[in-house]
């Protein structure tokens, strides 16, 4: 009887773990599940933690407890998240053989393989696997990447907007939680009083596509932006009016919505810069940083980041490790614009600027005051270029779809983007970002 009370306890105990899981308790979830596998080697429990460490980003953990499970049984579902956990793990070349070794292959398990492949570089083999399956959104929009590559802008973005179905485009389904059905999005060609141009994604996004209002605008009397609330009193000091926090998109009037990152498709846009008047949209009254002169004492101010928001799927992949950038120092004084999750070395000639750092605002104008920017693909990226700076984005392998061509350029000359060539390897786009700071006899010049 009380082996029976106890095996009974057991269950409620496994039973309130996926419940917490499913409601969204998390850190509860995983806390208990991690107390039951230390006295019981349950499997559905252990399944529980490797996906709750996978959805956490602790790649290295949810392998862990998959390579158990499959110690003890054969899987074709456990290898396929084993795969996964070892792309994040930057091991693209082992999930691709895992992924080749399985008895079957569904759809599904031939994107992955699609993905695989592309993440080490073999785009050519990654596209072809995705013209062979059935042109659901998914699939549409990996392939919007591709047709990018291939300098096809338009056909790039009508495939990349099937992303906004799946939540990985944008956050019009933020719009559609709140009752904004897609009847009440404008068509790209009807006059109305009121738009509302609602600015999607990390900040970054919200730079970028900001440009295509210049078109809209044409279209209406008067427009409301909606952004992230750190950019908010930002863009106003920039110029723009009516600008609100995303939270209040319901408590004001407008007549149409248009999702930013989805404006080039319903604009019908063959180019980024087709009907942009001013590629310098970002303008504000900067406030001098003396601290930037100071500690520089003569020499040129090159301000670095390598790399952005760790919140951000594929963050990982885009990350320069900074000791790669240290040797920038030869050419001036390094600053360094990194706020959260710094790694740099203590003993590093590089000035931390991130106690000035507050705001969007206070970012401005410290790039305002730079010679140079140096960074990953991050906001300030964008926010630089914008701006007018000389910038120079280090991109990944498989870069974000603003860099994914060659020919397709988003922003002026003042922009220079340096490709990693090599899957886990920044060694030969270092050396190349060298060749590009450095004239024929090896003198420092800026691009």
């Amino acid at each position: 009887m009380k082996d029976q009370t106890s095996n009974d306890q057991k269950e409620i105990v496994k039973k309130l773990a996926f419940e917490l899981y499913q409601n969204g308790e998390i850190k509860a979830a995983k806390e208990l599940a991690k107390s039951i596998v230390k006295y019981e080697n349950d499997f559905s429990i252990i399944l529980l933690l490797a996906r709750i460490h996978h959805d956490e980003k602790e790649f290295q953990d949810s392998l862990r407890a998959l390579d158990f499970l499959l110690s003890h049984v054969e899987d074709d579902n456990l290898l396929s998240n084993k795969a996964k956990c070892l792309y994040y793990l930057k091991k693209a070349n082992e999930s691709q053989k895992i992924l080749e070794s399985l008895s079957e292959q569904n759809d599904d398990t031939k994107i992955d393989l699609s993905l695989y492949k592309n993440a080490q570089g073999d785009f050519k083999s990654s596209f072809e696997i995705l013209k062979t399956l059935p042109q659901t959104d998914h699939v549409c929009f990996n392939s919007g990447w591709h047709y990018l590559q291939e300098n096809k802008f338009k056909e790039g973005f009508k495939n990349l907007v099937r992303g906004a179905n799946l939540r990985v485009w944008g956050n019009e389904w933020e719009l559609e939680r709140q009752g904004i059905t897609k009847e009440n999005r404008w068509d790209g060609k009807e006059k109305v009083d009121t738009l509302c141009y609602y600015l999607e994604g990390g900040i970054g996004d919200q730079f970028i596509f900001l440009r295509y209002t210049q078109i809209v605008e044409k279209y209406c009397d008067e427009i409301l932006l909606f952004a992230s609330k750190p950019i908010v009193n930002f863009l106003k000091e920039c110029g723009y009016k009516n600008v609100y926090p995303h939270t209040e998109v319901m408590t004001h009037a407008w007549d149409k919505y248009v999702p930013s990152m989805s404006a080039p498709y319903i604009l019908e846009l063959e180019d980024p810069c087709q009907g942009i008047y001013n590629l310098n949209y970002l303008k504000k009254k900067s406030n001098p940083v003396p601290e930037l002169n100071k500690i520089a004492n003569g020499k040129k101010k090159i301000c670095i980041r390598w790399k952005g928001n760790p919140e951000f799927e594929h963050e990982q992949f885009r990350t320069v490790p900074v000791e790669k950038l240290l040797s920038l120092e030869k050419y001036g004084q390094l600053f360094s614009l990194q706020i959260e999750d710094s790694d740099l070395p203590k003993n590093a000639n590089v000035w931390d600027l991130s106690h000035l750092i507050n705001s969007w605002s206070d970012t401005y104008d410290i790039l305002q005051d730079a010679d140079l920017i140096v960074t990953s693909c991050t906001a300030v990226a964008h926010l630089a270029a914008i701006m007018g700076k000389k910038v120079i984005v280090i991109v990944p392998l498989v870069p974000y779809v603003i860099w994914a061509s060659d020919e397709i350029n988003w922003y002026g000359d003042n922009v220079a983007i340096v490709r990693q060539t090599q899957y886990n390897s920044w060694d030969s786009a270092i050396q190349n970002l060298h060749k590009l700071l450095t004239d024929e006899k090896g003198n420092f010049y800026i691009l």
